[in-house]
């Protein structure tokens, strides 16, 4: 258990960490904290007028009970160490002393309170990471071309806030003729509440391009681990659709992506559904959709799809999802649907 912690842990705060770093890229936070997951100051620049939202205090920092992290002495030295000798066998406590040891069922009281307690940080840990999001999808709402947070008032500031989110590529670039105000409104994410499940999908639900990749990445793989260490360095490497287009697409550079993705397996039908994927979203049409017949984005299926309806457009509440994941947050939406 406490292993598997230590990685929910790890992967948890290297999502938040993005989105913290998407924040940045927008302007919304300044990087003045240490670490960067932790700003709890206005999300506005100094002397902007635009909404202030706080975000809470850092989540707990770790989990680990050891001598190291609480501060106090290990319990072996150096000198103590090398009195082993050099083999490879398993350094074993010092036996208990006669009539010492402890009655089975005090030791089972200490293990169960050991896990109450581990229990209780997680459920700690995951409220301080909920309410991050909550401040962070807050935050990416508001239209971060205006000082103030309103709409832009012209087709160019529609434009600049493409540009501001998705990169120099949102619409092709250049001085593309587009309906500027449709192509942001139809790929601006309307996520649903955050739930208790701690659903992958909702660490990227505020950014429907990264939601769309995220489900690219984490399909027909097992390893819980394996999908959050691989995700959170595909947005490390690849922050806007504009630079995967750019160093993926246009320039061929695929090593970083495979040595990110190599994990995962089926490299190239996953780098297919990628591009796909970021070549609907940004030199697609105007509105953006998705289905499975005539909106169909290579790469998308079932699970993408439903995902997408879920947790970009909160249609959870009443939509009959196959997914076991998705079928349980959906369960979850209805049941919350005053939220």
């Amino acid at each position: 258990m406490g292993d598997n912690l230590c990685e929910y842990e790890l992967q948890r705060l290297a999502h938040i960490r993005r989105n913290h770093e998407m924040l940045m890229r927008l302007g919304l936070v300044t990087a003045d904290e240490k670490p960067a997951f932790s700003v709890a100051d206005s999300m506005a620049k100094p002397g902007a007028k635009r909404q202030k939202v706080k975000l809470p205090a850092a989540p707990p920092e770790t989990l680990r009970r050891s001598n190291r992290t609480r501060g106090e002495a290990p319990q072996y030295t150096h000198e103590k160490i090398d009195s082993f000798g050099d083999d490879d066998r398993e350094v074993k406590p010092p036996p208990q002393q006669k009539g010492r040891k402890r009655p089975a069922a005090e030791d089972k009281s200490d293990e169960d309170s050991a896990d109450d307690d581990e229990a209780c940080k997680r459920a700690e840990m995951l409220e301080s990471t909920v309410a991050f999001l909550r401040a962070a999808r807050e935050a990416l709402a508001q239209y971060v071309s205006s000082g103030d947070g309103e709409a832009p008032a012209s087709m160019d500031g529609w434009r600049s806030e493409a540009v501001a989110r998705w990169g120099n590529h949102a619409g092709g670039g250049g001085g593309t003729e587009r309906d500027w105000k449709a192509y942001v409104q139809s790929r601006m994410s309307k996520p649903p509440p955050l739930s208790d499940q701690d659903l992958l999908q909702e660490y990227y639900a505020q950014d429907m391009w990264q939601l769309l990749c995220t489900c690219v990445l984490m399909t027909r793989c097992s390893s819980w681990a394996t999908k959050h260490r691989c995700i959170s360095g595909f947005f490390e490497a690849f922050p806007t659709p504009s630079v995967f287009l750019e160093t993926v697409v246009r320039r061929n550079e695929l090593e970083r992506a495979r040595e990110i993705m190599h994990s995962l397996g089926l490299f190239d039908d996953r780098l297919k559904g990628l591009i796909g994927v970021t070549q609907a979203f940004l030199v697609g049409d105007d509105c953006f959709q998705i289905d499975l017949k005539e909106h169909k984005v290579r790469g998308i299926g079932e699970f993408g799809y439903h995902s997408w309806l879920i947790f970009t457009r909160d249609q959870g509440a009443t939509l009959h999802a196959n997914d076991c994941a998705l079928k349980s947050f959906c369960a979850w939406r209805k049941k919350n649907q005053h939220l």
